[in-house]
């Protein structure tokens, strides 16, 4: 299982004309052969004149006579099919309606995403995500289909945060859930035959503290006991625990929450190179860890810390209501993360 970390993000049409006969083996071994007469000729060519053809084609032993011909009896028959073009405007009328579907189909976007564009504001990447902080006249009516989220995107970055249960034993897990490991272990050491397991945000968010049916399957690393809380989830209420430090810091900063939701905590101007050279919006657990992250990038002024929570991302993600939303990624503590790892090899 391989978690985001604080640190390695930071790097940065044809016709057929009939051949003439074969010449005859009498005539290729010299055999003499009698001539017709000339009244013969002139009878039979007379005859041939008057009998109609259905191919208008006369046959003849002149070579530039054939050609004629062939040319002659192609336009007729083109002209004839011209004859029969009864539907061509029908024709013509379809395909019109056709392309103008298509260039419908061009501009729409377009003009959708003219409507969505908040005017005469300057935007910035920082403003990929909602925060307390913001000057809610700025982009209060922004919404694009464009930059909302695919649930399946959605689930990957959630995949990014481990998160810690209690196994209880039989199959089952405690309602609690836990950013902290330390925080599980304590809650842990108060029921016997409980056992601190790890797992991913994305495989709880839904099914089980959210209760969506369709944002999430089990897989072959979804844990047993998440899987059974999710056929039984109808009657249990789950429960997100942001780690103590989180708290504190939600308190330091006047950040309220619902009840359930976590804080999370952005740095002005900090970005991490992400996946294909686009830029990311880091989004940390704990206030501590973006400070960090942005005095180890040599950055000598005080970081400026924003707020925001993450039911509000994940609705922010959903409709779209940030531009460049798809550029926030979710950091978690990093002790937690190296612990995740370690204890996700051995389960």
């Amino acid at each position: 299982m391989k978690y985001s970390t604080l640190y390695a993000a930071a790097l940065a049409i044809t016709g057929t004309t009939e051949g003439f006969a074969p010449i005859s083996s009498s005539r290729r071994a010299g055999t003499a052969t009698t001539l017709p007469s000339p009244e013969s000729i002139t009878q039979q060519q007379h005859q041939r004149a008057l009998a109609p053809s259905a191919n208008l084609q006369i046959q003849s032993h002149d070579t530039s006579c054939c050609a004629l011909q062939h040319t002659t009896t192609t336009t007729l028959q083109m002209s004839s099919n011209n004859d029969n073009e009864g539907p061509a405007p029908i024709t013509a009328i379809f395909i019109s309606l056709v392309l103008l579907f298509f260039v419908v189909s061009a501009f729409a976007p377009l003009l959708d995403f003219a409507s969505i564009q908040p005017s005469n504001q300057d935007l910035n990447l920082g403003d990929a995500v909602v925060t307390r902080q913001d000057d809610t006249n700025k982009l209060k009516n922004y919404q694009s289909k464009f930059d909302a989220l695919s649930s399946t995107r959605i689930q990957q970055k959630l995949a990014n945060l481990p998160v810690f249960y209690i196994a209880t034993g039989d199959g089952g897990m405690q309602e609690n859930i836990y950013f902290s490991y330390s925080d599980a272990i304590k809650a842990a050491s108060s029921g016997e035959g409980s056992v601190v397991k790890v797992t991913t945000l994305d495989q709880i968010m839904y099914p089980l503290i959210l209760k969506r049916d369709g944002m999430f399957k089990s897989t072959a690393a979804t844990p047993i006991e998440v899987k059974n809380a999710i056929a039984s989830s109808s009657t249990t209420t789950y429960k997100l625990v942001p780690s103590a430090a989180a708290l504190t810091d939600a308190k330091d900063t006047g950040t309220s929450l619902k009840e359930g939701d976590i804080p999370l905590f952005s740095i002005a101007r900090l970005a991490f190179a992400g996946s294909g050279g686009q830029p990311q919006v880091p989004l940390f657990l704990e206030r501590a860890d973006g400070v960090t992250s942005y005095t180890r990038l040599g950055k000598s002024d005080e970081a400026v810390v924003r707020t925001t929570s993450l039911l509000d991302v994940l609705d922010s993600m959903e409709r779209g209501t940030r531009p460049a939303v798809g550029q926030l990624e979710f950091y978690g503590n990093a002790e937690d993360v190296l612990k995740a790892d370690e204890m996700s090899s051995s389960q």
